[in-house]
Formats: C-alpha cells, structure tokens, sequence
C-alpha cells in the first residue's frame, strides 16, 4: 500500500469526508489510509490509553502501528504484541504496582548471606568503594521487577527483535541522557526497550543500550507523532495525558519536583509534535483532573476517561471504519494468545566481567530441553539477582542458526564489587539502660571466580567489635564452603539481682575460628568448627556479682540458620529457625567444661492486614555451669516486655511470644511494608538464676506498640506490661 504523499489534497479529502459523515477511502490509492496511533507519557494516567484503544476497537477503527513513549511504550508495545485490550485493563488495574517498583526480589530467593546480614542489623542501604572514592546506584529502583513484569506482559513476542515484526509495527522512544536526544528503539528486547522509556532520571536506574545511556523518552519526545508517521501512518490518531504543570503548592516531594522537571523538558517538543497534526489526523487529550503520575489506584478510573474522550471524537475516527468482515480479518493478524515460550538447546550468559558463569547457572531451575515457563525464568532471574552483584538482569530468546538460545544477561554492578554497609540499633527501656550501635561493613566480592569474599566489620556502641574473615567455596555450585575469621570485641553488661541491677561488668575478648559450611540453597546455611577465644571480664560498677578473671576457651561450634520470612524485621508471612549449639573447654580463672544449646522458631502468617506470629525460643547449658560471658539472658522489649533489658540471666530459659499486628497505613514496597499498630503476649522461665540456684518461675508479659518499617530496619514505640505490676516504655530502632 502506497502512502498519501499528498498532503494537502489529502487533508481536503478529509474534511469533505468527515462533512459528508462517511468513511474515507483513497480511490486514487486503490485502498484505505493507513493509521498510526501516537501515545505520550505520564506515568498512571497511561491507563486512560487502554479506554481509547477500546474505543477505537468498537469502531472497528484499524491501528496500523503503534508508537509511545513512558507509559505509552508499556499501554502500546502490549498492545502491539498482540495483548487485547481487555486483558490490559485487567492487568493495570490488578497489578500491585508497588510490587512492580520493588526493586528487591522476594526475600525468599536472596542469597542467604544476605540474609544473615539483614537479621545482625545491616540495613539494605549500599554504596560502592571504587578507587578510594564512594559510589551509590543510579536509581533508587534497578527495574528487576519492572522487566519482569513487562516479560510476562509481551510473552507471546518473546523471540521477536524487530518490532517491525510484531503483530502491530511498534516503535518507542528514550533519552540519552549524556546528550539530551531522543533514542528510537526498534529492535532488540522489547521488555527492555519499553523499560528505557519509562526510566524516571534518579528513580528509576537508565539502562545501557547500544553504548547509550537510556532514560525516560518524555524528556526529548513525549508523544512521538511524527516517529508514527515514519513509522506507518498516513494519519495519526494521538492521544496526550501528559500531566499539567504543578503549581508551587504542590511542588512538595522529591516525586513531584522530578515529574515537574520532565514535563517542563518535554513540554516544548510536545507543542511541536502536535503542531504538525492535519485536518486528517485526530487528538484526544483525556480530563484527567486530579490523577497523577502516581495515582496507580485510581487505574480503573483513568480507562473510563480515557474511553469517554475518544467517544466524545466517535465521528472524526469512525471516519476510519473497516466492515465487520475486514475488521475482523485485521485483528485476528494482530492478537497472540500462543504463551508457550518453547524449548532451548542451550544457555548462555553474556556480559560477565567479574562473576562466574557457572556459579550462576546452578541457580537456575530452567534447563536446555525442557519447555521453557515465563514463571519459572522470573524465579531463576530473581534468585541470581538475589545474590546482590548484579544491578539489574534480563534474558531473550535467540535464533542461534537452526537452534534457539536462551541469552542471560545479569548487569554487574556499576558500583562494585567492593561494598560499604551500614547498621543502626537503639534500644531503651527509658530506666537508664540503653543499648546502640552502629555498623559499618565492607564487602569485596569475586576475588576469585568461585566467589570468594573479604568481609571486614566494625561496631561500636554497646559492644564494640573489629572483625574480619574470608569466606571461599570450594566449587562452581557454592555449596561447600570454608571461612576463616578472628574478631576483638569489648562490651559492658548490667548485671541483675532481685530484678535490681547490682553491678555492670565489662568484657574483653579475642576470638578465631574456622567454619566448615554448606548452603541449602537460598533456604538456609549449616555450618560449624572449631573456635578459639581469649578474654577477661572485670567489675566496672557496682557490687562484686562475679569473681574478676580471664579466660582461654577452645572448642566447637555449630550453627544451622534456616530463613523463609518475607522480611528480617516485621516478617508478614514465612517462618525461620535458628540453633546454636557449643562444646567448650575453659581453662584460667575457672576451669570449666561445659555445653550449650540456644533455639529460635519463628512463624508468621497473614489474612489481610491482620499479621500473627508465634515465636519459640530456649537455651540450656545441659546442667553445666556457664561461664559469665555466656550466661543466657531474658527481659526487653518482645522478650518479656514488662521488664529490664537482660533482667534475667542464668543457665536455662524458655520463652514463647504470641504477636498480633494490623497494618494501619500500607506503605509502597520500596519504603516498606508498613505502618503497624500490634501487640504480644509472652510467657519465659529462666533457671540456674546467676548467684541462685533458683529460677524466677513462670513470667508473664505484654506489650503494646506502634511499629513501622524505616531504612535502618524496624522502629517499635511500646508499653510493655509484667506480672505484680511491672510496667516499662520501650523504643527500638533497628538490630541494637
């Protein structure tokens, strides 16, 4: 079909055309004009697309290519891959779209020493050490989730790279953002070129394409007609919902500061693009009032407007009508419904500078032969990213001669592979006995293609410790590993009598050893050996609770950490389960062989926003006698609430915890889970009392508190509540 390269006579037609009521063919081209539709950017209000795409498809109006920037690349590469509109509808307004910004996968499929960073107080805040200079990500939100979420969208066109290909000819638009000029992408991943046009600069990380530097396209070109016109079109139906400006009242967040900037930067190219429509051509601005950018519950909405906008302009495009017949035969060239992604010879990775290929092969449950499922791939990329080298990961599906590949390619980060890590923790029962610290990590990955690791550590506060140790697996899969370490550590510790501190003590000790380990997976870690530790312990105020001395331990331990929780802290589901067991020989101020064994069980479950957990917890020294520094210690805040912190000390305890939360304000993914107002009821009994035999018999607690999510891990303002009416106010912030 030839273009109408006549444009004035051909706008005449039109306005002949749309004063008669009829539909317009071009006798003279021996066919009908062919139609482009244009859509712009604007975050939320994208949704009012899907009600003019309906609109369009009830007048059997043909859409001939498809080009859009932001969330008009989204509406518009779905649509051109074969998506229906209804499906679309129903997918925008079902999504949580503050899962789809979450940049971290579920905490299930993180690396498990990951994990165990999180549960000792490390807050998920990273930088990189490059050179002696710091370096952070480039976005608050990497688009993991973002590219997974556009996978499944475009599923039925996975092993396409020619967007000419599609169902409908599509084509996109992003900004280099080193030059400022508008990027077109027509070929390669789609998932990733819908993606780079939605990359809000600073919160949403660019990605790297062809060399170029990519970010949201509404900067150069938000609605990209006359890129329709090259594309296809003889006429353009263009559909605008970019925001209005905000006024100065509303300039109020960071949010609303960064979308003022790309609709002032995209404001004049917008005005140009729209100037070159002709009396042929059709816009349609949808009211969209109050809905803004980030107004994802409000989806359904935004359809319906959208809808009511192109029915307002029913006769300018029912001028575009096909017969049911012709209609028909175009739309059923233009749907997919095949989501079968098929089957691979092979898996290859591209792109690793640092990382082994191997070690990340052996994560994935997907394998050559075997029918590929979208489900299962969104798992194996989430459970590599979990690891946490990489800033972002994708794949496609290759023609590799007379075979099909599946290509990975994990993006290492920009900022590694030397990381710094932060912790905080507070804790006080405002009596006068307060706990801090703050901790500071760092990590340097790959020194080996195994993945060998270099951790060194420093906290102060309460306990104040310097540490280091390197960890080594011993193949390709990461299974088996050995890690050496050693750690100086000083603290002080309030000793109680009669529920009354008598004296605090301080501590000094030296400590090496060596672990023997296996990952479980990302399920949990078991591993255990011998140990050494060198210290002394001396009064520091108060009365004489504990003969001043030193010590030289030597013995074993071991350790099995299993961790399925949603999250460390404020956990809504899943369950963990922690035991520590020691068989140590002491020899110095008191000679002592003895045994200890310390148990935590967590589960969690949720119906709504009601949150209920139940948590077990025991130690016991078997009979032995334990030496000062190991003594087990009950009392604080969610380990009997109504007392001190470290109140009871002694040789044996239980304790189990019943918690109830209801998520009073849900926050988005990427600031946490929420805000909670909750509450526990809890039960312990600590035997062999320190200085007694006795133990305190059974206590009973309560507590509770406002809690809720912060960077530095979970902060909790409570009143606990004992037995004899023993009442305290806690405040927790973070792992003190």
């Amino acid at each position: 079909m030839t273009r109408c390269t006549l444009r004035p006579l051909c706008g005449l037609l039109f306005v002949l055309a749309t004063l008669l009521d009829t539909p317009l063919t071009l006798a003279a081209e021996g066919g009908r004009p062919r139609i482009g539709v244009a859509l712009s950017g604007g975050g939320a209000r994208g949704a009012a697309h899907i009600g003019v795409l309906q609109v369009l498809e009830s007048l059997r109006v043909p859409v001939d290519c498809i080009t859009g920037t932001s969330m008009g690349a989204i509406i518009g590469g779905a649509y051109a891959a074969g998506i229906t509109t209804e499906e679309l509808e129903q997918v925008v307004v079902e999504t949580d779209w503050g899962d789809v910004f979450n940049d971290q996968p579920p905490r299930q499929e993180q690396s498990i020493r990951r994990k165990a960073d999180q549960l000792r107080g490390y807050s998920e805040i990273e930088l990189g050490l490059q050179n002696g200079e710091v370096k952070a990500a480039r976005g608050l939100v990497s688009g993991v989730q973002i590219e997974s979420f556009l996978r499944r969208l475009t599923r039925p066109v996975a092993d396409i790279e020619d967007f000419t290909r599609l169902p409908i000819p599509f084509r996109t638009v992003a900004t280099d953002i080193e030059t400022g000029e508008a990027v077109v992408l027509e070929r390669g991943s789609l998932p990733q070129a819908m993606r780079a046009s939605m990359a809000i600069p600073g919160l949403i990380a660019p990605v790297e394409l062809n060399g170029a530097l990519l970010v949201d396209g509404g900067i150069a070109n938000n609605l990209p007609i006359e890129l329709a016109r090259q594309t296809c079109a003889d006429v353009v139906i263009a559909v605008n919902i970019q925001s209005a400006l905000f006024k100065r009242d509303q300039l109020n967040s960071a949010f609303s500061i960064t979308g003022q900037l790309i609709n002032l930067l995209g404001k004049t190219r917008v005005d140009a693009e729209i100037a070159t429509l002709g009396a042929e051509d059709v816009l349609i601005t949808p009211q969209l009032g109050a809905i803004s950018s980030s107004s994802f519950d409000r989806q359904t909405e935004a359809v319906a407007i959208g809808r009511a906008a192109a029915l307002e302009l029913s006769a300018a495009l029912s001028r575009y009508s096909l017969s049911e017949t012709d209609y028909s035969l175009l739309r059923n060239t233009q749907m997919r419904h095949n989501t079968r992604l098929g089957k691979v010879a092979g898996i290859r990775f591209e792109g690793l500078e640092r990382s082994n290929a191997a070690v990340l092969g052996d994560l994935m449950k997907s394998q050559p032969g075997q029918e590929l499922s979208e489900e299962v791939l969104a798992a194996d990329m989430r459970r590599i990213y979990g690891r946490g080298d990489f800033e972002g990961i994708d794949y496609r599906i290759a023609p590799d001669g007379d075979r099909r590949t599946l290509v990975v390619r994990p993006r290492e980060k920009s900022w590694g592979p030397d990381y710094l890590g932060f912790g905080l923790g507070f804790a006080s029962d405002f009596t006068g006995e307060s706990q801090y610290s703050l901790m500071l990590q760092h990590r340097k990955t790959w020194i080996n293609h195994l993945g060998a690791e270099w951790v060194n550590e420093l906290q102060v506060g309460r306990r104040n410790r310097l540490s280091t140790e390197f960890y080594q697996p011993f193949d390709d899969t990461g299974r088996w590993f050995v890690r050496p370490g050693v750690a100086l550590e000083t603290y002080k510790q309030g000793l109680f009598f009669d529920h009354k501190q008598l004296a605090t003590y301080a501590f000094e000790q030296a400590s090496a050893d060596i672990q023997l380990g296996y990952n479980i997976g990302t399920l949990g870690v078991l591993h255990g050996g011998p140990i050494w530790k060198w210290g002394s312990y001396r009064r520091d105020t108060g009365t004489f609770l504990l003969e001043e001395g030193s010590y030289d331990t030597r013995g074993l331990q071991a350790t099995l950490l299993i961790d399925q929780l949603d999250r460390s802290r404020l956990a809504t589901s899943g369950y963990a389960l922690t035991v520590h067991a020691q068989r140590n020989r002491q020899q110095g101020s008191q000679n002592l062989d003895y045994r200890l064994l310390e148990a935590r069980g967590l589960g969690v479950f949720n119906h709504g926003a009601h949150i209920i957990g139940l948590a077990l917890q025991g130690g016991t020294s078997f009979g032995d006698e334990l030496p000062g520094q190991e003594l087990l210690q009950l009392g604080g805040p969610l380990r009997l609430s109504g007392y001190r912190i470290g109140e009871f000390q002694g040789q044996r305890y239980s304790l189990i915890r019943l918690d109830y939360r209801n998520r009073a304000v849900r926050l988005p993914a990427i600031l946490g889970s929420g805000v909670f107002l909750g509450g526990s009821l809890e039960s312990g009994r600590m035997d062999g009392l320190l200085n007694t035999t006795t133990g305190s018999g059974r206590v009973n607690s309560a507590s509770i508190y406002l809690s809720a999510d912060t960077a530095f891990g979970p902060a909790y303002l409570g009143l606990g509540l004992g037995d004899d009416g023993r009442r305290t106010l806690f405040l927790v912030l973070g792992t003190p």
